[in-house]
């Protein structure tokens, strides 16, 4: 504690003020430099874009800023990042709000509406973000007690059958919940554009495409098929990030067809064809009490968790939690990474348009094995040269650094230049 006359403890506090002004200026000058940049950069899009008026009354202006909005997720920003964190768009979002609110109009950027366009693509990142984040991939263990419960499903058309078909394919494919699941079991989940029309958001039978060995397509569909199918194509009708159409191919696991992904996807057709479910509709879908139902979130969460808890009995019910559907899409990714497979290929194959897919990565046990290995090298070189040298050597230049430590200790040092 420092013991102060009045006149200096009040010289140090008015000191102390003028400090904290200044700092407090300098970091909100920062922040203004950093709101014109991006309020320019959206202009200066604008102009680009053949828009001379960023800012507008009209309605459609909250369409530009949405479309804005997606070209700073893409990689089209102020520094040029492949992707942006929430956050950052949040301040891009501000500083657009501000440019607007200056000249009384309407702020185009609402998160708090669940119909603001803008505000649904940022809301969307935080919760992507936030998945990412709290989700545990599953791990080869749980999946191969996901194929034992499978296999001890006496139905062909069980929930526990369609759920590691599901696995199997997604296990490649890296789907989002929607893309395969529902939100009750009994209904239907839609995409409804705001021209009114509806779109099933889940796989339907028509979204695969069988192809043999000669790369031809695979019309007539029956159990003989998983004889002769060698490749799958895939569509997604419609996306997330709205790549709507995109397609991946994926081929045949000859080696290991009880987990190959292409008759998995077969197995999916098949059954649902088999329970009298329309080519439109979606393809995972089960038997339960003599009906026809759809997997759900839920459920998912439900059999990934049980499968966690089978294979590590002392599991915390933390731990247990972090289990959910998305979870395969985390296991997807982190299985590219283990592979080493580079950003690139993880994006493409797995439907990313930025980088958000890094917040997936875990420091698994394979990638832990794989850094040992990658200075596996750099650690024989060492043992080598110790090996090397005699024992007699090493008890000398241990006992001459132990002397040249008690030397320093005393206040002896050495110039090397005498």
């Amino acid at each position: 504690m420092l013991f102060l006359h009045d006149t200096a403890r009040a010289n140090l506090a008015y000191m102390g003020d003028r400090i904290d002004r200044e700092v407090a200026m300098s970091r909100r000058d920062k922040e203004i430099e950093t709101e014109a940049a991006r309020q320019a950069h959206y202009i200066q899009w604008g102009l680009i874009m053949g828009i001379l008026d960023p800012c507008g009354h009209q309605r459609g202006y909250q369409r530009i800023v949405a479309i804005y909005i997606g070209y700073l997720m893409s990689g089209v920003n102020f520094k040029n990042k492949n992707s942006l964190r929430s956050n950052t768009i949040k301040g891009y979002a501000t500083g657009i709000n501000s440019l607007f609110a200056l000249r009384g109009m309407a702020v185009p950027i609402v998160l708090s509406d669940p119909n603001n366009m803008a505000g649904i693509l940022i809301n969307n990142l935080i919760k992507e973000e936030d998945i990412a984040r709290q989700r545990s991939p599953l791990d080869s263990k749980m999946y191969a007690e996901m194929l034992r419960r499978s296999n001890a499903s006496l139905s062909l058309d069980s929930e526990h059958r369609t759920l590691f078909d599901a696995t199997t394919i997604g296990r490649y494919l890296g789907p989002r919940v929607s893309e395969f699941a529902q939100t009750t079991d009994k209904t239907v989940d839609y995409h409804v554009y705001p021209s009114g029309r509806r779109v099933i958001k889940a796989f339907i039978a028509n979204d695969f495409q069988f192809i043999d060995v000669t790369g031809q397509v695979i019309t007539g569909l029956t159990d003989a098929s998983i004889d002769v199918v060698d490749r799958v194509r895939v569509t997604w009708r419609i996306q997330k990030n709205r790549q709507n159409n995109q397609k991946v191919t994926l081929s045949c696991d000859k080696a290991n067809p009880t987990i190959c992904p292409v008759l998995a996807a077969l197995r999916l057709v098949l059954r649902a064809r088999r329970l009298s479910q329309p080519d439109s509709m979606p393809v995972a879908c089960y038997l339960k009490k003599d009906a026809l139902v759809y997997l759900t979130g839920s459920r998912i969460a439900h059999h990934f968790r049980a499968a966690a808890k089978a294979v590590r009995p002392n599991i915390s019910k933390d731990e247990e939690q972090r289990y959910s559907a998305h979870s395969l899409r985390v296991w997807a990714c982190v299985l590219l990474d283990e592979a080493g497979k580079s950003p690139d290929y993880i994006k493409k194959r797995l439907r990313w348009m930025g980088d958000s897919f890094r917040m997936y990565l875990r420091d698994t046990h394979v990638i832990q094995d794989q850094h040992r290995e990658a200075l596996r090298a750099s650690s024989e070189e060492v043992m080598d040269l110790v090996s090397a040298l005699p024992a007699d050597i090493l008890r000398l230049s241990i006992m001459s650094e132990e002397t040249a430590g008690e030397e320093e200790d005393m206040g002896v040092y050495h110039d090397d230049m005498d």
